[in-house]
């Protein structure tokens, strides 16, 4: 993912309002969204051809992904997603919430928002693009209902969702 150059670039060229780029908590937060995101590829990943791509683009998807992983998306929910997934993760997104709640937030800068801000509302939100059975979005916000909050103070971001 290029969204660090990104945000180096817009902070560079824009850097008003900051980004806060240089904050420790965009650090902490770079490190733990991983730890708490990339354990649930067996749980988000075959989910991605049903509810977000068009279905020219599903086969693809499905033909790469399988490849790489040496089984497919069904395979890979059915033998290493669901609960032990969520329970592996768990300990990390409370300690994400933690950090988000220890300014008093909404925000990880308290009411200030920075670059860590947007990348827990971008893991956020793509949860909840992948469907309404067992709702990842509801699961990550019955693990810290914190996330609900940064998530509505970060709506106005999100009501351009056409490209």
């Amino acid at each position: 993912m290029d969204s660090r150059k990104i945000a180096d670039v817009l902070e560079k060229e824009h850097p008003s309002p900051s980004l806060h780029l240089d904050s420790p908590i965009v650090k902490k937060v770079e490190e733990l969204v991983p730890q708490c995101t990339t354990p649930l590829g067996p749980v988000y990943m075959p989910r991605v051809p049903r509810f977000v791509l068009n279905p020219p683009s599903v086969e693809y998807f499905e033909r790469t992904r399988g490849a790489r992983l040496g089984m497919t998306l069904s395979q890979l929910e059915t033998e290493k997603g669901g609960e032990s997934a969520w329970k592996a993760v768990e300990p990390k997104w409370k300690e994400l919430g933690n950090l988000l709640k220890a300014e008093g937030g909404p925000f990880f800068m308290g009411k200030t928002v920075s670059y860590a801000d947007l990348i827990v509302v971008g893991a956020l939100h793509f949860c909840t693009l992948l469907g309404d059975d067992d709702n990842m979005f509801q699961r990550v916000k019955d693990i810290e209902p914190a996330f609900l909050t940064l998530y509505d103070a970060s709506k106005a971001w999100l009501e351009r969702d056409d490209h």
